[in-house]
């Protein structure tokens, strides 16, 4: 590319990102890990920049450079569960064999011998989001709703002297209402699209020791619609029935076992994506100019300005222009599905207090350090696998859950109690490990066609691929696309790119619950 406006006459590539990140790793060490989002290899933003290469300025000239992985990503996806926080169910403190009148209906925190259950419906509000370290994109469902149908139960008994329960919890959630998901790649800065540097050598790639003149990066923002998600969760766990006391208040430790799945599909998704190269401050303001791609003959030329009040100058010999990652896209139908699961084991501390013969409340507190898979697809990424197009995982004990429950419980029989309470729980993610599933048949086949050359349809457009090549090293001589699959597909082996401790990811939940209590 020319830089007009410094005086200098001089070209610069546009060297391909996947190229970069296979061959100038240590002289670029920013670019192997920060460009874009989503774990193709050379990452890739999170919004989908399907227009981002155009298919036709590509392939007239067959050297002209192309990021095939100029990709994005985005997330969704979940639920909320909490089966057992909070409802602790009570007894009466009469002796068994004893009979009381209705008005004289106690309850207390005290389990004795015998069979509960417990049934309540709740609405949660909840929220998710996940976070990219290295490509610095962001994507959260907010004030999401579940109405939420919930059933526990629990036995507790005596081994000797010693008080024992063992208790299990199942609910399943529907998403009420409709949620906002927004795909954030401006917060964190955005990602870095492609590398441009002066090429000294005339030959359209970069070699060792050219310059590296600057980065194309890109900044998008999409927000979509949630609705139809859904949840379930169970847990099973064993304590020792009022094991301690301090005061009147009686404490049961337990240990459990606890699992979460939720889904989220977004629909009718509108994004923007700008693409820039020169910014400037002007009265503290950071101002960049989109990045305007002028192919001549087997380089790309892209012309700055040092001065934002002068016009941009077009290139010497210039015809063609390429707007690059910049523009507006509407996605109607499903843009993004996730399924994610927290599970693993925990710690409680369930308290119970008697108020008086018929009023109890209760609390719980528990700690858990469950593992973490969020599973995704995004059907528009037509370079992407379905219907698993990218998949984040943790193992077991690599996260942490925090569950805190309030329960008052008030007597309507000798062995039946309604329950009013609140939940909240807190799960977090920090090192889980990121993969991308790539179409290999789609990857192959442009390869294919960028050696027979020739004209395609491609996503409902002719493309002409050119003259094509007569071998597979003078296609990789004469074609910056097929070097750039090739070294995408050295860097993801399978088809498939892996980023370690790529992704944090939290889920809250807050819900307020009323319910029916049985002994038996």
């Amino acid at each position: 590319m020319r830089e007009s406006n410094k005086g200098k006459d001089f070209y610069m590539a546009k060297f391909p990102s996947f190229l970069l990140r296979a061959a100038v790793v240590a002289a670029v060490p920013v670019a192997a890990n920060a460009a874009g989002t989503y774990y193709t290899g050379n990452y890739q933003s999170p919004q989908t920049r399907y227009s981002t290469q155009s298919y036709a300025s590509r392939y007239n000239n067959t050297t002209q450079t192309r990021n095939y992985n100029t990709g994005n990503s985005s997330y969704a996806s979940y639920s909320s569960s909490r089966p057992t926080v909070g409802t602790r169910t009570t007894q009466t403190t009469v002796a068994r064999g004893q009979t009381q009148s209705a008005s004289q209906v106690a309850t207390s925190g005290t389990r004795k011998q015998g069979f509960w259950l417990d049934a309540g419906i709740s609405h949660e509000v909840a929220q998710w989001q996940f976070e990219m370290k290295e490509s610095k994109s962001i994507l959260h469902y907010d004030n999401i709703g579940w109405n939420v149908l919930d059933v526990r139960g629990g036995y507790a008994f005596n081994a000797g002297k010693t008080k024992m329960q063992i208790d299990a919890g199942f609910k399943y959630g529907m998403q009420s209402g409709e949620t906002t998901m927004v795909d954030d790649d401006i917060t964190n800065g955005g990602y870095i699209s492609d590398i441009f540097f002066v090429d000294a050598n005339g030959n359209g790639q970069y070699d060792d020791g050219e310059e590296i003149t600057g980065t194309q990066d890109g900044h998008a923002l999409s927000v979509g619609k949630s609705d139809g998600g859904n949840m379930y969760g169970f847990n099973a766990g064993f304590g020792l029935t009022d094991f301690f006391q301090l005061g009147s208040v009686k404490f049961t430790p337990s240990i459990g076992y606890r699992y979460l799945k939720y889904k989220l599909e977004t629909k009718n998704n509108h994004g923007l994506a700008v693409d820039s190269y020169t910014c400037f401050n002007i009265n503290g303001e950071t101002q960049c100019d989109p990045v305007l791609i002028f192919p001549i003959g087997n380089i790309s030329s892209v012309p700055t300005r040092d001065n934002p009040y002068n016009y941009i100058q077009v290139p010497a010999g210039a015809t063609m222009v390429n707007t690059a990652g910049t523009f507006y896209y509407s996605q109607p139908s499903v843009s993004h599905s996730y399924e994610v699961e927290w599970s693993g084991p925990y710690l409680a501390m369930d308290m119970d207090y008697q108020i008086n013969n018929k009023n109890a409340v209760n609390g719980r507190f528990e700690l858990g350090l469950p593992g973490y898979t969020s599973t995704g697809d995004q059907p528009y990424r037509y370079d992407w696998a379905h219907p698993k197009s990218v998949e984040d995982k943790a193992s077991m004990g690599s996260a942490y859950h925090l569950g805190l429950g309030a329960n008052w419980l008030t007597a309507l029989t000798d062995t039946v109690f309604l329950t009013l309470g609140l939940t909240y729980d807190y799960y977090s993610v920090s090192d889980a490990d990121a993969k991308t599933y790539l179409n290999a048949n789609y990857y192959e086949t442009e390869l294919s066609r960028i050696k027979n050359g020739g004209t395609y349809t491609v996503n409902g457009y002719e493309v002409n691929y050119g003259t094509g090549f007569s071998s597979d090293e003078e296609m990789l001589a004469g074609s910056a696309a097929a070097r750039s699959i090739v070294a995408l597909k050295e860097s993801c082996p399978g088809w498939t790119c892996s980023v370690k401790s790529e992704i944090k990811s939290f889920y809250k939940s807050m819900g307020i619950r009323v319910g029916v209590n049985a002994k038996f």
